[in-house]
């Protein structure tokens, strides 16, 4: 589970809003949300973002923009989204888009980004999948994404999730979901495709919830990160 939301182009955040909408009775209508984070702790390394998501019928819409800036180079992603939602037990999706990377003394390069989502509820269980394709000059990269959301109650939930990339199992990752009350939810996860431990707490106000989150890598060491979500 990934924290911006915007870090993790393929499941966090889904897996995360899933997750997170069992402990918060229900799913918005509408969403926006910024994001900001600090990668560990080197300067000029930070990734900040912004998702809209909301529906129109049975039509589920988003749009995201994320900027990855580096004291190399930078990548800049805008992606859309239109589905197909006709009950709230499942769910499909379309993406399309354009990723930027540019290197210090390079031109930039351009790269086209196509991708589907899709997410059914099966009693307890949710089960969310995701395929993500850029197609870059001279290569094609290609992750597949899966996740099982297991309900607890009305105030827990886990998820399991495994990304798959050219090369086979990418990684593989397990997050707890708690909520407090009504107002605070915490989460906590592993990752062992990036050894990384993650950590944050969500506080909810009316229309307002507020994210802030610290993952920590054995070598690396800490990242940063705060989103604030307006819903509706």
């Amino acid at each position: 589970m990934e924290f911006p939301s915007v870090i993790d182009r393929s499941l966090g955040f889904r897996a995360a809003a899933t997750g997170y909408a069992a402990t918060t009775n229900g799913s918005p209508s509408w969403c926006v949300e910024v994001g900001d984070a600090e990668l560990f702790g080197i300067t000029g390394l930070r990734v900040a973002g912004v998702r809209a998501s909301g529906r129109v019928g049975v039509m589920p819409l988003g749009a995201s923009l994320s900027h990855l800036a580096s004291p190399v180079g930078s990548e800049t992603r805008a992606d859309a989204e239109i589905g197909y939602a006709p009950s709230v037990r499942w769910s499909c999706a379309a993406r399309a888009g354009v990723e930027t990377v540019g290197l210090s003394g390079a031109a930039p390069e351009h790269s086209l980004v196509v991708g589907a989502y899709a997410h059914a509820d099966a009693g307890r269980l949710t089960v969310v999948a995701d395929v993500d394709v850029v197609s870059r000059t001279f290569a094609r990269d290609v992750a597949v994404a899966l996740g099982v959301v297991a309900h607890a109650g009305s105030s827990a939930c886990v998820v399991a999730s495994v990304r798959f990339d050219d090369a086979g199992v990418a990684g593989a990752g397990v997050s707890l979901v708690s909520r407090i009350g009504g107002v605070l939810a915490l989460l906590a996860g592993y990752d062992d495709g990036t050894e990384s431990i993650r950590g944050a707490a969500v506080v909810s106000l009316s229309n307002w919830r507020v994210s802030t989150g610290v993952f920590y890598h054995g070598v690396l060491g800490v990242s940063q990160a705060v989103t604030i979500a307006w819903t509706r």
